[in-house]
Formats: structure tokens, C-alpha cells, sequence
């Protein structure tokens, strides 16, 4: 095989996955596990008003993000039982009379947006208070990525071919026309 039919077929070839590369990972949804703390912090809490702490985080766009859970824990580290609750106006948790609790429920990314309350009623105790949100969200990097490495297959593919039709015509046999004179 001539080297400029394997150039044009190398070129044919990369050209051709450069398209497949380049449109393909629009077609897929992918979605990327995140996470953000939302409170960690240790407090007293007072005798006289409890303790109030707002859990939010805002999500630019909320119909690309799923599955979203808070999870933590509040805990005495020292002094009385504490009772608690997390609520926005409907209570997610409602517990009296622990040291210790560990928390985990789901909401919707407007619940969170707009902020959840814990509160922990008036007792003598200071505590540990940790609460994360994790959620999925739907991430287009690949969709860059596949465009970029599509766009280089394509151009090398479109190269390769050009290389080829340029040796071919520089290596194409003459072809020589032998004209006959007649005699008259």
C-alpha cells in the first residue's frame, strides 16, 4: 500500500472519532458527589434562650443538583441533657433529653436555600454541633473535555488527509498522451 492511501485512511479514521469525541458526551448525563459543611462548631448553650444556628446553602441551579442529605451530630460535652429540633416551619427532627444525636434527611434544594433552623432549648450544657450537606450535582466538564479532544482528532485527521492528497499528487504517475501525425 502507497504511503498516501495509508495517510488518507489514517486521516479518514481520526477524522471520523474526532466527530464521534466531539458530540458524544452531550449526549451523557454525569453527576458529581459534593459536599459542604454547613456548621461545626462547639458552643454553650443558654439557660435563658437556648441556642439557635440557620444550616443554608444557596445552589445557583437547583434543577441540576439531586439527592440532597444533611448529616451530623450534636453532642454534650459537658453539663445537662439537651432536647432539639430542625425545622423550617415542618420539623425534620425532634428529639428531648439526650447527650448525643446523630442526624440524617433529606431535602429539596429550596428547603436548604431558603435555611433551616436547629434549635436547642434552654438548659446548662455546652456542645458540639456538626452538620454537612452532601448532594449530587450534574457537572459538564466532559462535555469541554470531548469537544477539545474531538477537535484535536479532527484536526490531525484533516491534516493526515491533506498530507495524503499532497503526495499523491506530488508521487501520481505521468501520464503521457502520444499524438500521432498524419501524413498528408
Amino acid at each position: 500500500m502507497k504511503l498516501p492511501k495509508i495517510l488518507a485512511i489514517i486521516g479518514l479514521a481520526l477524522l471520523i472519532l474526532g466527530i464521534v469525541f466531539f458530540f458524544l458526551p452531550a449526549t451523557q448525563e454525569v453527576w458529581e458527589e459534593k459536599s459542604h459543611v454547613l456548621l461545626s462548631e462547639t458552643t454553650d448553650v443558654s439557660p435563658i434562650i437556648g441556642c439557635s444556628r440557620m444550616l443554608t446553602y444557596l445552589f445557583l441551579d437547583p434543577e441540576d443538583v439531586r439527592n440532597i442529605k444533611i448529616i451530623g451530630y450534636v453532642e454534650k460535652v459537658s453539663g445537662n441533657n439537651f432536647s432539639f429540633k430542625i425545622t423550617d416551619g415542618k420539623v425534620y427532627i425532634e428529639v428531648d433529653n439526650v447527650a448525643r444525636y446523630d442526624f440524617n434527611f433529606t431535602v429539596e434544594p429550596e428547603e436548604l436555600r431558603d435555611g433551616l433552623w436547629l434549635k436547642i432549648e434552654p438548659t446548662e450544657t455546652k456542645v458540639s454541633i456538626y452538620a454537612k450537606a452532601t448532594w449530587e450535582e450534574k457537572t459538564y466538564a466532559h462535555v469541554l473535555g470531548g469537544m477539545v479532544l474531538g477537535g484535536m482528532l479532527g484536526f490531525f485527521g484533516l491534516v493526515a488527509l491533506i498530507a495524503a492528497f499532497v503526495l499523491y499528487l506530488i508521487k501520481r504517475p505521468k501520464i503521457e498522451v502520444a499524438v500521432e501525425k498524419k501524413d498528408s
